[in-house]
């Protein structure tokens, strides 16, 4: 039986040119040693993989750090900031549950105010509200680009538009967007920039980008360096803040980061040229069906269409489809709670069109649909 993947907005299939850079470096390890491998690979591990990186978001690789994950990347930025007594954090509608919690912990020892931006009845993003309302008591603006439960776009461009000339730092959560738009933190302005390997980028689990600006890296107060940025007497910590690498740990899953290596450069070999139809068709058919809600309507999505099913619980639909050969994933509201609380979906079905997939899959997967 032939498999069907919508699931790329929970991990992307790696390609076989990934596949096979992860064996062939885990294989001479095995061989040879670990950290003789890691000096072999040492010009694709310390200079290409943050210049391929660098050239993806059109930023510095001195800019660029790895992490284990996007939300690692994210966590470990931002709680090295400090956050000043009573100022306001701006959030938006499609805020990642764990970001939300990060800032609800603030709230509490900081005495944070944190806002939603609020929507409209056609953008996930109400820009007016922005400008009106956007003074020097707001130290921080926290997006994620796309949600986790659904295609949604936020104008992170637009809104950065509005932020640059402003006091307040602007961080984008690009965890489902990162591998299908393009993305220019010039363009965005944004301070931080955290994506995932896995997922629309295929690349391995275990792997996560960070792009952090010269002028937030200036303003971390680090309470950790590790040894490939910081050296001690024994008394006296000295450390080399010149990049965002100062912010890894030196020991990582240096397999993992050779395959996302690959992973990047085919993105980079396709990037805008990224077949938009497989996607187009899927959502167009989804709207015939009279047995499923979509969700999220009135906003541009693009990537990932998420529904309800009328006559069956998210769970039990996508386990069926599953056994027909069709690769869906039951999310629940948890995760993004902003954005679904006025929708009253606490379950739902998501389906996510990577860049691998074509019309033809797209086709067979629409008869499991229909049958179910």
């Amino acid at each position: 039986m032939s498999i069907v993947h919508l699931n790329t907005a929970g991990a992307g299939l790696m390609s076989t040119a990934t596949l096979n850079a992860i064996q062939r470096f885990t294989s001479i390890e095995a061989r040879i040693g670990s950290y003789e491998t890691e000096l072999a690979y040492e010009e694709l591990l310390n200079v290409d993989l943050y210049r391929v990186a660098a050239g993806l978001l059109n930023a510095q690789p001195s800019d660029i750090g790895f992490f284990s994950s996007a939300t690692e990347a994210w966590t470990s930025i931002l709680s090295k900031l400090n956050f000043p007594r009573g100022k306001r954090v701006w959030v938006s509608a499609s805020e990642y549950a764990a970001n939300l919690i990060f800032f609800n912990y603030l709230k509490l020892s900081r005495d944070l105010r944190v806002e939603v931006i609020p929507t409209t009845a056609t953008s996930p993003l109400d820009l007016d509200w922005v400008q009106r309302n956007l003074d020097e008591d707001v130290f921080l603006v926290s997006v994620s680009h796309l949600p986790s439960c659904c295609g949604v776009i936020n104008p992170v461009e637009a809104l950065g538009a509005l932020l640059k000339d402003s006091s307040a730092l602007y961080v984008v959560d690009a965890c489902q967007s990162l591998g299908q738009l393009p993305l220019d933190v010039r363009d965005i302005h944004c301070d931080v920039l955290t994506g995932a390997g896995r997922k629309f980028l295929c690349g391995p689990r275990g792997s996560g980008i960070a792009y952090v600006s010269p002028r937030l890296l200036g303003q971390l107060e680090l309470n950790f360096a590790d040894l490939h940025a910081a050296s001690t007497d024994g008394q006296v910590n000295r450390i080399e803040v010149s990049s965002a690498r100062v912010l890894e740990i030196a020991e990582k899953s240096f397999s993992a980061l050779v395959g996302l290596h690959t992973a990047m450069r085919e993105y980079a070999e396709v990037g805008a040229a990224v077949n938009t139809e497989p996607y187009a068709l899927l959502v167009q058919e989804l709207r015939r069906l009279p047995q499923v809600q979509l969700l999220c309507e009135p906003f541009e999505q693009t990537g990932t269409v998420s529904f309800v099913p009328r006559n069956s619980s998210a769970k039990v639909f996508v386990s069926l489809a599953r056994e027909l050969g069709l690769n869906l994933w039951a999310g629940t509201a948890a995760h993004t709670p902003l954005l679904l609380k006025d929708l009253g979906a606490t379950h739902f079905v998501r389906a996510s069109v990577g860049r691998q997939v074509t019309l033809a899959q797209v086709e067979q997967a629409l008869v499991t649909l229909r049958s179910l």
